[in-house]
């Protein structure tokens, strides 16, 4: 790999990412007394899907944003907290510090609840950050200025203002943005690729499977690509991951660090399950009070759907094993949301832990449900104030990026789309790999992970239509948003930055990469009903997906940061392009084996519909349009963690 340290002159050249974001030019003021609020009219809201007037009474719920005292001030300090070449690096605020500096003012909260009481509006809940307000359609209309449609869309009928919002220019300048007024197209949803078999049945999976890479070989089942394939693994152990990825040994537990792990639901028994299957693998059982949950009231309502369904848990386990897995001794903290299905509940926990600084390091495997040109820009903008306080405070936020490769198959006209907040430039974004731990439980290779399955024919003879079709790989590609932030340049290829020959370079992911493959995944444990309505049993199963990617990069930056003498890593992405080109990573490509066969292994996977066992042959590394090459991809980013990535931080700043 080639060395290609980021310099700090260059770093010193961009000191704020909020700078970007690619928005239209700000609009002018409509009139004397109003001004436009960019970013709130979709551009979806098409007048030929344009399905008419939402009717006047129907109710409608809002958020305004504070936009604080200073918010390009509060970009520019992130910026200059997170980068190594600046005097302010590591330089962070308390949340009280954040809030007297940046935070908005007692006028500013007063002037919009004025607005929108004299609007005709309720306010619901004023916080340090939004004034939330309730209305009709029609009440709506006069606080903003525009009148409320139903438009037609491939996700259903949604609604949107029918034009440009508007609000009044003596409370502009306390307006970060308003949500609520266009529905998002996007839904929450977790980026987990379900749970295989193992030495416990689980209802997904059940056949024979491999302890290691290449422990069993299909010797009944045909050859692929000119040799015998190996089983799938079983599912690797918290022993066989830290060694992968240089833990073991290193002396490292995430001792005095906090982990903050956010997910929809919440299982009652995970503190019980984690212990359980720490015990059987060799890892380190939970102590008492070594999780924490923080959770909304009214989780269990909200949820209730959610939780009654088997395997409800799954999620929630893959992340806290992992995370524990690779740092045994850090602190847990499970922020729950409740799980409508907006972006809202998922905002709402990020935001309790800035404000109360509930870790230093938080693992998200969840996306907001779907590519970036489905979200409105006013989402976009909510999300980045809170991921630039965390900035501030010393909160480094991990994000999986999907697990459907470059998306095109749910995008209009195919074309390759990025998840959000996995695409901005403010969060980390983990990429997934293909993972081999050999006999011994070292490292043997890694490739990208994109998986196409063939099953075998029905004679027995042969895999049908080899590779067969995909069947699920790491998200990466170019950002439809956002320019290429200043930790990026220099390092990723100007064919991945400036798609098509474009002159303004964009922001590529993954940044960083791990083992998220189901064929190769992690043994996970948990207790839950088989059945909807069953008693819950304990059952294991193999975890995988970009899901167990971001909890096992969140666990290993704990180790980083126990490295570093208990100081916060923060936002990471500075320090984690400074070190590309080192022996901190290992380049991941599609070939880790020099070409000389294409990788595939035997899958073996129960029906949850009728029962039957189907061997599948799992070909590994055709990740759609994406590819794993030598240096920066977008498939794993800058690769994935080694030993000398942990060294790298001992001592260190």
């Amino acid at each position: 790999m080639k060395h290609a340290r980021v310099p700090a002159a260059a770093a010193v050249a961009v000191t704020a990412l909020m700078a970007s974001l690619i928005v239209p030019a700000a609009a002018a003021a409509s009139g004397p007394s109003r001004q436009v609020l960019t970013g709130v009219h979709p551009a979806w809201a098409r007048s030929t899907a344009d399905q008419g007037p939402v009717p006047g009474a129907r109710p409608v719920s809002v958020r305004v944003y504070l936009a604080g005292r200073d918010p390009a001030g509060l970009a520019r300090y992130a910026g200059q907290v997170s980068d190594p070449g600046r005097p302010a690096y590591h330089h962070y605020l308390t949340p009280a510090q954040f809030e007297r500096r940046f935070g908005p003012t007692a006028a500013q909260t007063r002037a919009v609840h004025s607005w929108l009481t004299g609007a005709g509006l309720s306010v619901t809940a004023t916080t340090e950050h939004y004034v939330a307000a309730r209305g009709t359609a029609a009440s709506m209309r006069t606080a903003f200025g525009s009148q409320l449609h139903r438009y037609r869309t491939a996700q259903g009928t949604l609604q949107a203002p029918r034009s440009p919002v508007t609000i009044p220019a003596d409370v502009a300048r306390a307006v970060l943005t308003v949500t609520g007024l266009a529905a998002s197209r996007a839904r929450p949803g977790t980026d987990l690729t379900g749970l295989r078999g193992s030495a416990i049945p689980s209802p997904i999976n059940e056949g024979p499977c491999s302890r290691y890479w290449g422990q069993k070989t299909a010797r009944t089942l045909p050859s692929a690509y000119g040799h015998r394939l190996p089983y799938a693994l079983c599912g690797y152990t918290p022993p066989q991951l830290r060694a992968a990825y240089g833990a073991s040994g290193s002396g490292l537990t995430g001792k005095g660090v906090t982990i903050a792990i956010v997910d929809q639901g919440s299982s009652p028994t995970i503190v019980g399950d984690v212990s359980t299957y720490m015990r059987r693998h060799g890892g380190q059982p939970l102590r008492p009070g070594q999780l924490t949950k923080y959770l909304p009231s009214d989780i269990a309502h909200s949820c209730a759907a959610l939780n009654g369904q088997p395997l409800a848990y799954d999620e929630e386990s893959l992340d806290v094993e992992a995370a524990h897995t690779m740092a045994p001794d850090a602190h847990l903290n499970f922020v729950g949301a409740d799980c409508p299905s907006n972006p809202t509940p998922l905002l709402d926990a990020i935001t309790r832990i800035v404000d109360h600084h509930l870790a230093d390091i938080v693992s998200n495997s969840w996306s907001l449900g779907g590519t970036e040109a489905q979200l409105t820009q006013a989402t976009v903008t909510a999300f980045e104030q809170v991921f630039e306080q965390g900035a501030i405070e010393g909160i480094g936020f991990y994000f999986s990026t999907g697990d459907s490769g470059d998306n095109s198959a749910f995008t209009a006209n195919h074309q390759p789309a990025v998840q959000y907040p996995a695409s901005d430039p403010w969060v980390t974004s983990v990429g997934g790999t293909s993972l081999a731990v050999g006999r011994a439980g070292h490292y043997e290779w890694e490739t990208g992970w994109g998986t196409s399955l063939a099953p075998l024919t029905t004679s027995g003879h042969s895999w049908t239509k080899l590779p067969g079709p995909f069947a699920g790989g790491a998200g990466g590609g170019d950002s439809s948003l956002f320019k290429q932030p200043f930790y990026q340049r220099g390092i990723v290829p100007r064919s991945l930055s400036n798609p098509g020959g474009a002159s303004t370079a964009v922001r590529v992911i993954p940044d960083i990469a791990a083992d998220g493959d189901p064929t190769t995944g992690m043994l996970v444990g948990l207790r839950t009903p088989l059945t909807p309505g069953g008693t819950p049993q304990y059952v294991e199963g193999v975890g995988g997906g970009t899901s167990l990617s971001a909890p096992l990069i969140a666990g290993l930056q704990a180790d980083a940061e126990q490295a570093q003498h208990g100081v916060p890593i923060g936002f990471a992405n500075p320090a984690i392009y400074a070190r590309y080109g080192t022996r901190a990573y290992h380049d991941v490509t599609d070939h880790p084996l020099g070409g000389r066969f294409t990788i595939a292994a035997v899958d073996a996977q129960r029906s949850l519909v009728t029962g039957a066992i189907t061997d599948f042959a799992d070909t590994f590394a055709l990740d759609t349009s994406l590819q794993a090459t030598p240096g920066y991809d977008d498939v794993t980013g800058v690769g994935t963690p080694d030993r000398g990535y942990l060294d790298s931080y001992r001592g260190g700043r």
